[in-house]
């Protein structure tokens, strides 16, 4: 049996995670992406999460 590792990440369509100081208030959750990310975990048999991402 196979198994698919998925990758969900917020990126700026010019690659950049965070501003210049670290924020991350240009990342706007909306219902559908919402849905998407929980249905995504919803199947998932593990989740890793970064230190900071979990804290």
């Amino acid at each position: 049996m196979s198994r698919r590792i998925i990758l969900s990440m917020h990126t700026s369509l010019d690659g950049f995670v965070a501003g210049p100081n670290g924020e991350m208030d240009w990342i706007k959750v909306d219902n559908e992406l919402f849905d998407h990310v929980g249905q995504l975990t919803d199947e998932a048999d593990t989740a890793l999460y970064g230190r900071v991402t979990y804290q």
